[in-house]
Parts: C-alpha cells; sequence; structure tokens
C-alpha cells in the first residue's frame, strides 16, 4: 500500500472549525504499530477501527462494534485513512462538520499481523518493517490476520474483503481470549475514564498519539534492579496517585526473550527452574522481548496469598506471577516513560492467563485497602502517576502501607536463651550505611520453638569471632556474633528519638533480599485528608466523632458542641455522569472540617449570605442574608445600615470552625461573602468600623473599601439544553470561550502592573480578582471595572458584552463590573455549590486554569488538592496591589 496523502481526509474537513488535528503524516516512528477504536456517536453510535501502517491509519467503521465472540461476523466499511495523530482524539465534532458528533478512545494498543501469505505463524511487534510489508500484502489480498493486544480486544482478529465495495468483516479466531460476553459493554475511554455522554459537559485532557502505546528508540534488552518503595503510614486519596495490593510473595523481574524466560529476585536468584510451569507459561507471551515486574505469589488453605506458602513451594505448587509493572517491551526501554503511562501499557500488552495476571490498580486508595485488608493482603502499594521508573533505588514515589509498621533487618548475632527458651532469646538486628554495619535493635518476641530451631540452624553456620555492628550494642545477655547475611522481616512501632526499635516483632526470614543491600527505612507519613486541616487535633478529633454510625449526634468542636442531626440526608445524589457517588450531610461537615484552616480564612470578618438547600439540591432553596432564629453564642454576627431599607440589619460572620459546621448542619451549602472586611490593618485608609448608625456612617467605615477588584465572567453561551428562561448551563463550549476571555483580561491587567488571580464559580463562570490595598471605595473599584471591561470588549466586540438586556448578551462572555457594589456577593473560595457533581469554587494557578473544567474540582476531591497545594490565593491576598498608583502611572 503506497503512502496515502490523506487528501480525502482533508476535503472532508474545515479545520478552522474542527478541533480534530490536521492531516499530517507521522515520521521517523519506532516500536509497534498502533491500533485504536475510537467509539463515535455520529448520525449513528459507531466504532471506528483503526490500523497504524506507513504513517497514516487506515480505518473501518465497525457500526456494532468489534466482538470477542468466534460466532459473530461484524460488518467493517472502509473509510478513508486518518493521521497518525487521530489515534489520541477525543471531543466533539461540531455540528456542520463530516462526523459531527462525540470520540472517545473506545480501545487502544500495539498489533502485529500474525501469519504470513503463507499462513506460517509469528508476530512482528519488534520488526516494524516486516510488519508494515505484511499488512500491505494481506490487504491487497483481501485478507488480514492480526493480534491485537489492547486493554479490551486481545487476541487474534481477521478483517476479510467481501465483494461489495469497501465491506469488510471482522471476524474473531478462536483463541483464550473469546467469549459470548459484550465487550461494547464497557463504554468508557481507556485514556480519560469518560463515556461519550459525559463529554457535553467534561472537557478530556489529550496526551499525544505517541504516548498511546510503546513508543521510542528500539534498544537491546537491558539489565535492571528493581525499583523499592519507601514506607508509608496512612492511605489517602489524591489526583495524582494510584493503589494496588501489596502482595506477599516474592519479588521478581520476568525477562522473557524468545531464547527463554528468567526470573530474577531481588538478590539476583533465577526461579525459572524452581518455578518451570510459570516460565513455561510466561514463554507463550507472544514476544521477542519484554520485561515484566511483578510478585510471584502461592497461596495457603483458605485461598489466600501467603510468603509461609511461597517459602515452602517448590516445582510442583500452583503459583501465579501478578503483574505491575512493564519495563521494556519489543525493543523499547520504557522505564523514562511516566507510571500513569506503563501502567496502560500494562494492560494492554500483557496477555492475562490463570497463572499470570495484571495486579488491580485503583485511584481510590482508601477504598481499596479496605478490601485489600478484608481479602487478606498484606497492604497496599501507592504509586505517583508522574513517576518513572527508578532502577535500583528506593523511591519516595512508591510508598507501601501496611496495617502494621515493618521492615527489613539484616541479623549481626543473637544472645544465648535464658531458662526453658532452646535457640537463643534475642536477635540482634541492624542495617547498612555505605559500608558500616549499624545496630538497630533487639528483638525477642515472634518466635514459636519451631521458627526459633530455624533460625538458629541457619544462623550457626554463619558464626564469627567479632562484633560485625559499628557500636557496642547494650546486650541483656552474652552474644554470638554472626556474618551479617540473613534478613529478618520484623514490626515495630516507631524509631525511638535515639535510633532504636520501639516494640518490634519477629515477622519472618526473607531470603528474597539481598542482605548487603538492606538500609534503614524511614517511615513516611503519608498526606491523609485530615492533613488539610494541618494537623489540628481539633479537626481530627472532629473527623473521628463524623466516623460513627449515628445519624444524630453532638459534636464537640474544641470547647464548644454543635448538635448534629438527619447525618445520613442525601445533599448531592448519586450522578453516574460525574461517577460521584450520593453525597450527604455527613459528607458535606467532614469537607468543611477538612477544608477548614482555608476557607477560614478568606470567611473570616466578612458579613456572610447564605444558600440554604435543607433538603439537598432538589428540594428547595433560599438565599438567607439575616439569621433571626436562635443562635448558638459562638456564633459572631455584625450590625450594618441598609440603606434601601433605611433600617440596620443583623448580618452573620463564619469566623470560627463550630460556626462553619453549624450552617452545615442548618444546610448551609453555599457561602457568599462581601469583597470587605470589618476589621482595620495596615492596608485600610479609615480604621472606622461604625456600620450601623447611617448611609454615611457606612460610607466611612472600612466596610466601604474592598479588598480587591473584581471582575466576574459569566458566559451566556447555550448550551441547548435550557428551559425558556434559564440560566445557561455548564458546558464546555462555554467554559472555554471564558478562559479566553480570562487570559485576555490578565495580560492587559499586566500591562498595568497589576497580578490578578483567578477562581472557578464552581458552575460555568470564572472570578478574577485583582487585590489592592484598602484605599480606594467601591465605587472606585466599580469604575475601575467597568473602564477595563469595556477597554477589553473594544478589543473583542464578539466575546465580550457588559449589556445588562439578557437577549443582547447571548452567544457571549458578560462583564459584571456591577459585583464591585458594596453589599454584592460571590461565593467563597472552596465553597461548594448546590449543583450536580457538588462542584467546588477552586482557587487556581494560570497555568492550571488553561486545562481545567469546573467538574475538575468537586467536595470529593478538594480536601486532598489542599493537602497537596495548599491555599493558592493566601500570598495573592496577602500582598496587597496599590491600584491607585497604577491608575496614576498609566495617566
Amino acid at each position: 500500500m503506497a503512502k496515502d496523502d490523506l487528501r480525502e481526509y482533508s476535503a472532508k474537513r474545515t479545520f478552522t472549525a474542527t478541533p480534530e488535528p490536521g492531516p499530517e503524516l507521522a515520521k521517523d516512528r519506532a516500536g509497534p504499530l498502533l491500533f485504536v477504536v475510537q467509539q463515535h456517536a455520529a448520525t449513528r453510535l459507531h466504532y471506528d477501527f483503526r490500523l497504524e501502517c506507513d504513517g497514516v491509519l487506515m480505518s473501518w467503521a465497525v457500526p456494532k462494534g468489534p466482538s470477542l465472540d468466534r460466532a459473530e461476523k461484524r460488518l467493517a466499511v472502509r473509510t478513508e485513512n486518518h493521521p497518525y495523530g487521530y489515534a489520541a482524539f477525543e471531543g466533539i465534532i461540531p455540528k456542520g462538520q463530516y462526523g459531527a458528533g462525540e470520540v472517545i478512545v473506545w480501545d487502544c494498543g500495539v498489533y502485529s499481523p500474525d501469519e504470513d501469505a503463507k499462513g506460517k505463524k509469528g508476530h512482528w511487534y519488534h520488526d516494524r518493517e516486516e510488519a508494515e510489508r505484511l499488512i500491505r500484502e494481506g490487504m491487497a489480498k483481501g485478507k488480514l490476520s492480526i493480534t491485537l493486544r489492547g486493554e479490551k480486544l486481545k487476541g487474534s482478529f481477521a478483517l476479510v474483503k467481501t465483494k461489495e465495495d469497501k465491506a469488510w468483516l471482522m471476524i474473531k479466531h478462536q483463541d483464550r481470549f473469546v467469549t459470548d460476553e459484550d465487550v461494547t459493554e464497557k463504554n468508557r475511554s481507556v485514556i480519560t475514564g469518560i463515556a461519550v455522554p459525559e463529554l457535553k459537559v467534561v472537557s478530556p485532557q489529550r496526551i499525544p498519539a505517541s504516548r498511546l502505546v510503546p513508543t521510542g528508540p528500539i534498544v537491546a534488552m537491558p539489565k535492571i534492579e528493581p525499583m523499592l518503595a519507601e514506607t508509608g503510614e496512612k492511605v489517602f486519596n489524591k489526583a495524582d496517585w494510584m493503589w494496588e495490593p501489596k502482595l506477599d510473595g516474592y519479588r521478581v523481574l520476568a525477562f522473557i526473550e524468545e531464547s527463554g524466560v528468567r526470573l530474577r529476585s531481588r538478590r539476583g536468584i533465577d526461579y525459572a527452574e524452581k518455578f518451570p510451569k510459570l516460565a513455561a507459561e510466561l514463554a507463550k507471551q507472544a514476544v521477542n522481548g519484554m520485561v515484566l515486574d511483578g510478585e510471584v505469589v502461592a497461596f495457603d488453605a483458605s485461598g489466600r496469598p501467603s510468603f509461609g506458602a511461597m517459602q515452602d513451594a517448590d516445582a510442583n505448587t500452583p503459583v501465579v506471577f501478578c503483574a505491575f509493572d512493564l519495563l521494556y517491551f519489543e525493543g523499547v526501554d520504557l522505564r523514562k516513560s511516566t507510571y500513569r503511562d506503563r501502567r496502560r501499557y500494562l494492560a494492554q500488552c500483557l496477555l492475562p492467563s490463570p497463572l499470570v495476571q495484571l495486579v488491580h490498580a485503583a485511584d481510590d486508595g482508601v477504598a481499596l485497602n479496605t478490601a485489600a485488608m478484608a481479602s487478606g493482603f498484606e497492604g497496599v502499594m501507592g504509586k505517583r502517576k508522574d513517576s518513572t521508573y527508578e532502577a535500583g533505588k528506593r523511591s519516595s514515589s512508591w510508598i507501601k502501607v501496611k496495617p502494621t509498621q515493618t521492615a527489613d533487618f539484616v541479623i549481626g548475632g543473637y544472645t544465648k536463651g535464658k531458662g526453658s527458651r532452646s535457640g537463643f532469646g534475642s536477635l540482634l538486628l541492624g542495617y547498612w550505611k555505605g559500608r558500616k554495619f549499624h545496630f538497630a535493635s533487639h528483638v525477642g518476641s515472634g518466635f514459636d520453638e519451631k521458627t526459633l530451631k530455624k533460625v538458629r540452624a541457619l544462623l550457626d553456620p554463619l558464626a564469627r569471632k567479632t562484633r560485625p555492628f559499628e557500636e557496642e550494642p547494650e546486650l541483656n545477655g552474652e552474644a554470638v556474633w554472626v556474618e551479617p547475611k540473613l534478613v529478618a522481616e520484623v514490626n515495630f512501632q516507631n524509631w525511638t528519638d535515639d535510633g532504636a526499635l520501639r516494640a518490634p516483632v519477629f515477622l519472618r526470614l526473607r531470603d528474597d533480599v539481598d542482605a548487603k543491600k538492606v538500609t534503614r527505612v524511614e517511615t513516611r507519613t503519608a498526606t491523609a485528608p485530615e492533613a488539610a486541616a494541618g494537623g489540628d487535633p481539633t479537626i481530627a478529633a472532629v473527623l473521628a466523632q463524623l466516623e460513627a454510625k449515628k445519624t444524630a449526634l453532638s459534636l464537640v468542636v474544641g470547647k464548644q458542641v454543635v448538635k448534629l442531626t438527619n447525618l445520613d440526608r442525601v445533599y448531592w445524589p448519586a450522578d453516574p455522569s460525574v461517577d460521584q457517588p450520593a453525597l450527604t450531610k455527613r459528607d458535606l461537615i467532614r469537607y468543611f472540617a477538612q477544608v477548614s484552616p482555608y476557607i477560614l480564612t478568606h470567611l473570616a470578618d466578612r458579613p456572610l449570605t447564605m444558600i440554604r438547600m435543607p433538603d439537598g439540591i432538589k428540594g428547595q432553596r433560599f438565599f438567607q442574608k439575616h439569621w433571626e432564629q436562635e443562635r448558638p453564642e459562638f456564633v459572631d454576627t455584625i450590625t450594618v445600615y441598609s440603606g434601601s431599607k433605611d433600617e440596620s440589619q443583623e448580618y452573620l460572620v463564619c469566623n470560627n470552625l463550630p460556626t462553619l459546621l453549624w450552617l452545615a448542619q442548618s444546610g448551609t451549602l453555599e457561602f457568599h461573602i462581601w469583597h470587605s472586611r470589618s476589621k482595620p490593618g495596615p492596608d485600610s485608609v479609615t480604621k472606622d468600623t461604625n456600620f450601623a448608625e447611617s448611609e454615611a456612617s457606612m460610607d466611612a467605615s472600612i466596610l466601604n473599601y474592598p479588598d480587591y477588584v473584581v471582575f466576574d465572567l459569566d458566559p451566556y453561551i447555550y448550551s441547548g439544553k435550557e428551559g425558556k428562561g434559564e440560566e445557561p448551563e455548564l458546558n464546555t463550549v462555554a467554559f472555554e470561550k471564558g478562559k479566553e476571555v480570562a487570559f485576555w483580561l490578565r495580560e492587559l491587567l499586566q500591562g498595568m502592573s497589576l497580578n490578578p488571580i483567578v477562581k472557578t464559580s464552581g458552575k460555568t463562570g470564572l472570578h478574577v480578582f485583582v487585590p489592592i490595598r484598602r484605599t480606594i471605595d467601591f465605587d472606585a473599584a466599580r469604575h475601575v471595572s467597568e473602564l477595563v471591561g469595556r477597554h477589553l470588549m473594544r478589543g473583542h466586540p464578539k466575546d465580550i458584552t457588559l449589556e445588562w438586556s439578557i437577549p443582547k448578551r447571548t452567544g457571549k462572555i458578560f462583564m459584571d463590573y456591577n459585583m464591585n457594589v458594596r453589599g454584592k456577593t460571590l461565593n467563597v473560595a472552596y465553597s461548594p455549590r448546590g449543583a450536580p457533581g457538588a462542584p467546588v469554587s477552586m482557587p487556581l494557578t494560570w497555568e492550571e486554569l488553561a486545562t481545567a473544567h469546573p467538574l475538575d474540582f468537586r467536595m470529593t476531591n478538594a480536601a486532598e488538592r489542599l493537602a497537596e497545594t495548599g491555599d493558592r490565593w493566601q500570598d495573592a491576598l496577602t500582598i496587597k496591589q496599590s491600584l491607585e498608583r497604577a491608575l496614576k502611572g498609566g495617566k
């Protein structure tokens, strides 16, 4: 097949109107060939099957989608070739464009022809040139036999041309991957996890097509040492971490070559001879070169992974290789790829069988840990998604979390037993630091008579006359020194201040660990949602009380008590479109406790307006400025004069944790605040705090001087699903246009020597703020916002409006400068919104905004994000800009 110049592809598309990639041929590609299946909701939902060859993607439309059922023959209609970059395309093709509709990457992976013209079986993942020659040959003959290695599609398939022009049949060949289950029921993207209907509200973050499958220069299979994990104390959920169950077996690197299989342990021992059935099974991976990282596991009588069963295993013991990483595939060294990508490559390239399995991985580490403990695993492993493979090193990018703290130590001697105790009294443990062997602790607990005899028998041949430790250990009996060659795993509480182990207990010997590589392993405190509280014991106590199953309780918050009721009342119903579980009042109160160190900073001393939804987002909601009911003594208030009503009115001020949680108990889902504070400071032009007497007193008071100039960007770009008179709903097109305007605004403000900050509204809009010293009043701030808005509108009249008429706003971004009027409010940073998905108003860096979507930041992940990043706005809000000086400089 000659190279296609993609003219047909180009002729059908207007690239200024569609987000699809342009017609570029792939050049200098190395590594296995790629296949991709894209689910495409055009006029009808169908599947586009594409095979890379000669720099393009040969394409077929498969109306019913691929099938793993041997009896099914699926129609596949040949369509125009697509550019290689199209393989990673996910998004919406606009109306009026060819193929208009939503597209996701339903499956992708590597593929190879699996027979030549004479019917000889084989695979050519490692030889791109020969693979492409066989593909061209098969296409010319109208019959192509290929093996797919994807996450959903695995095994051999045939593409057979029929007599009808462009009509082919896609048929599954008989192999172990045949099943009558409908594989198309798995309806989510293998790249982003998004389903087609969700594209209307979620903007996928695309990756280059070059990252879809193993790609890179072809090199010889390298020698590799395993990467090791540090120890963590707690499991946590964070967007940039993934979790696996920790398996209780032998850590092994499987080197699979055409010449055979090596199963190399951490000590360099080859277990292939010990487990010949496993080696033979791995040889069926149908590759010329592959390196897997994993664990060889044996099972006890109850079917649970058991290290004891592993140590007793022989050639007849059924053991399983559980793969959790792919380090090399058909000439491509993957150690520099991120764990996120390697995990995808592993799911694609591994051909599982009863003896070779893919280790499960999940983003929800807390839930996985619970399941792992219930299933008898020894803990979980956390791995940073963006980490590379640090061969031979112990890295903080991987952490292991167990119910108890354990570590490996080298035995350097023992004390003689006393009384009836045979074997020895306690082991003397140490670790290496450089070339020096340091003493760590005694361990005398955890032994039975059988273990005492077994360990003593292994120690006797290692006896030596001199002490191996650098230090002179404090002994509780006569010592016998031994060569430091035997490794013991020990359970302990923690390290003491003087460098010893607290409450050590012997667990087992580790014959799979090289004694010379045992160093001191420090415990690492993992960032948990509670860490968003800054380690505050009051918040930790609140979170602990909320774990109780009671639906009503008296919550102790420091010295205060908040009475909670109906804790299981659902405030946000489950929303499958964004994978959101039902969220209750308990979840809301827990969230506010976790983020309280941050949200209280932004709420402090500001008159508060509440949006209350006591029956949840589907029930009644009301806007409440003043609290006339009874309130607890710990709730602060402020009295403010209202010119419109010619009277003084009392506002709540949320200045402490009990108030925040009490308001959540009262059904306050959204917190809206003034742009000014009631307490003067070094930056304020006035110290006057008389807010209640008259309009004149309000004008002279500190409440008339805002902390920032506000630019409220409100998209009036409709999705088409709104009812008559309804505001525009959240939609990707509107939000993307809002981001574009926000960046224009930033450029303009920076030209005035002003540094704006930005947050999502939690819905469709964006809030841009310029922090200022409290030296100009609200009228001046409003005037500045209007002047800047009108200047920006003159440069972009088709995109921006300041019109008050709603029909005139349609299709544009409305810049509401009247948000700078005294008494106007916006939702505070980190406030949830009463909308599906439980979105949160989230401060961002400008770099983060470029790829952000409002539903990226929700009650279910905001606390973890804060634990990692801290408050994005603290510096910006404390380092005030002098707007007056900037304006004068511009005249």
